[in-house]
């Protein structure tokens, strides 16, 4: 038996992740103080209760057949027993609505940056215009400044998502709520520059696994710069198509393609006229298995249509994809003679 517990005992302490990791803003330092506070109450409760029935497995074990003295109650013992749990409940009540209080309050001059979860990726959509929207091969990131607080308008184009940080101890739903109604919001002031991974924490369909994301925090001053930058920074000309090439095309509506098999000629390049009949992001990616032949830019619709001017291919069977939304029906064949 003590073999056993010295084998199990610290397998279950790891798996249960009894503290939260480090927290990096500053709600969640409160957040994690009121966990503290919970989780002292808690183990209090828990080492009073197996200590006293511990005690009385031994105290009061069955030594012959006897029936000891019956007692009616004990007034006292009722009393505190009574007490000792409603102080507990007014404890994590009282400290629970401050906190909640001071997490959820709002500051006046935000940076206020807007996230759209989609299946199955994220938009990030600054004031000034600036947007990035990610993949599933590159996931997307979210730049904000350190030391100021940022406020996230949380919309979402389908389903139900959660945008969730670890570092940051707390998650909101990203819902779809209809016209006119608010979005969720959450607000939180990075306390020190670094790089903090988050993801989607609802399950949101067959790709929610691919829904992850990057949260870079940057000096003020840096912030500045990066997002002068970022606005400054204009998108790379498409490049000229030659005549007399070969054209396939190729639309995508309600997150499928339209055809899942084309055919271009091998050893020359070709075109792919790939149009967006929808309001949601796509592009065409070809693959060689899991090697990137080509990457087309992303196209927002409705209606827009782009030329992918595509290099040259050896003969064979390749794969065409949407990177944004690498499901059965957004994938083909490319056939290359």
């Amino acid at each position: 038996m003590i073999r056993l517990a010295a084998v199990c005992l610290p397998a279950l302490l790891l798996a249960g992740c009894l503290f939260p990791p480090e927290p990096m803003t500053t709600q969640a330092e409160e957040i994690r103080t009121l966990f503290l506070i919970i989780f002292g109450l808690g183990a209090l409760v828990f080492v009073g209760v197996e200590g006293f029935l511990i005690y009385a497995v031994f105290r009061y074990r069955r030594r012959d057949d006897r029936l000891p003295a019956q007692h009616h109650g004990n007034t006292k013992v009722e009393i505190v027993w009574t007490i000792i749990p409603t102080v507990i409940v007014l404890i994590l009540f009282v400290t629970s609505m401050f906190t909640l209080g001071s997490i959820s309050a709002r500051s006046d001059n935000p940076v206020v940056i807007e996230v759209e979860g989609f299946q199955w990726q994220w938009t990030f959509r600054y004031e000034n215009g600036y947007a990035v929207t990610g993949n599933f091969i590159e996931p997307p990131v979210l730049v904000v400044p350190a030391g100021d607080p940022v406020r996230l308008k949380l919309i979402s184009r389908d389903v139900i998502h959660s945008f969730f940080v670890p570092a940051f101890l707390i998650k909101v739903d990203v819902v779809p709520f209809g016209q006119g109604q608010a979005p969720n919001e959450l607000e939180f002031t990075v306390t020190a520059p670094g790089t903090y991974r988050g993801q989607c924490a609802e399950f949101c369909g067959l790709l929610h696994a691919s829904m992850t994301f990057t949260v870079q925090a940057l000096a003020p001053a840096d912030f500045d710069a990066w997002l002068a930058a970022a606005a400054s920074a204009t998108p790379t000309p498409a490049a000229s198509v030659p005549p007399d090439l070969h054209v396939v095309e190729l639309s995508a509506d309600n997150i499928a393609f339209s055809v899942h098999e084309l055919e271009v000629p091998a050893g020359e390049p070709f075109i792919v006229r790939f149009t967006n009949a929808e309001g949601v992001d796509h592009n065409v990616a070809i693959y060689d298995g899991t090697e990137i032949l080509f990457t087309g830019t992303k196209v927002t619709g409705p209606d827009v249509t782009v030329d992918y001017l595509v290099d040259a291919l050896d003969p064979g069977e390749y794969t065409f994809i949407c990177d944004f939304h690498p499901i059965q029906a957004m994938t083909g064949t490319l056939m290359v003679r």
